[in-house]
């Protein structure tokens, strides 16, 4: 576990030190301000809810998220420490979780910046708090798949904006194909689609229900890049 510790701490580091994760972090707010200013959430009148500012959440995230995890591995290949990983005394798991840790908490950094807009409802209104946790946790839990996901991207390729495409346009595609064709579809089709639909999961969190099959999903589908991960970095022992 230290081990683990240590890889988290030095890709936070990383994160924070170098320009990139500012930018994702004010891209993320500034995508936000926009969203709050067009539903009009703060107008007179308005429900106090943050469900309207964040139906649109998981759509930018299939943009934001892969930018915040495109480096972790990619830059490992390209500048050639990678070698010095693959000879340290820690397993291939270690360094994977590590990274992938250090993208759950920037992230959860990041989403916490929005907790502003909650605070100010809050003053000025009654907000259903029950709702806005579900609401959250919907979005944590997209947030752990997705950068599961990005991670897995960036073991695919030692060029960071390779990597960032390839963990963009997959999520899009999928949150788009997933979503749009579920209803066009019947039968065991149907039931697919509704299983793997993640807008779909996420739009059960933003009418405050949380559901232990959507905690599952989430949850398990960010094993499953994980472990995908471990198994891509594992193979180029073998190169």
């Amino acid at each position: 576990m230290r081990n683990t510790m240590a890889i988290m701490q030095r890709e936070l580091l990383a994160l924070f030190c170098s320009p990139i994760g500012y930018i994702v972090i004010a891209g993320f707010l500034l995508i936000n301000g926009v969203i709050v200013l067009w539903t009009g959430v703060f107008s007179p009148g308005k429900a106090a809810t943050l469900r309207d500012v964040f139906f649109w959440m998981p759509w930018v995230l299939t943009v934001i998220v892969p930018a915040i995890s495109m480096r972790m591995i990619s830059e490992e290949y390209r500048s050639g420490t990678i070698e010095s990983l693959m000879t340290a005394p820690l397993s291939d798991f270690q360094m994977v979780l590590g990274k992938y840790l250090a993208g759950v908490i920037f992230f959860a950094i990041m989403l916490g910046a929005t907790l502003v807009y909650l605070v100010l409802m809050a003053a000025y209104g009654n907000p259903d708090l029950g709702a806005a946790f579900a609401l959250y946790l919907g979005l944590f839990l997209i947030g752990l798949a997705f950068t599961a996901y990005g991670v897995f991207a960036s073991s695919l390729t030692s060029n960071q904006v390779v990597a960032w495409i390839l963990g963009w346009v997959p999520l899009l595609l999928f949150a788009c194909v997933s979503y749009f064709v579920v209803g066009q579809v019947e039968g065991w089709l149907r039931a697919l689609f509704q299983q793997v639909n993640v807008i779909g999961r996420f739009e059960a969190f933003s009418r405050g229900l949380v559901r232990i099959d959507g905690v599952v999903f989430f949850i398990a589908t960010a094993a499953l890049f994980v472990f995908l991960t471990v198994k891509v970095v594992e193979s180029r022992r073998w190169r």
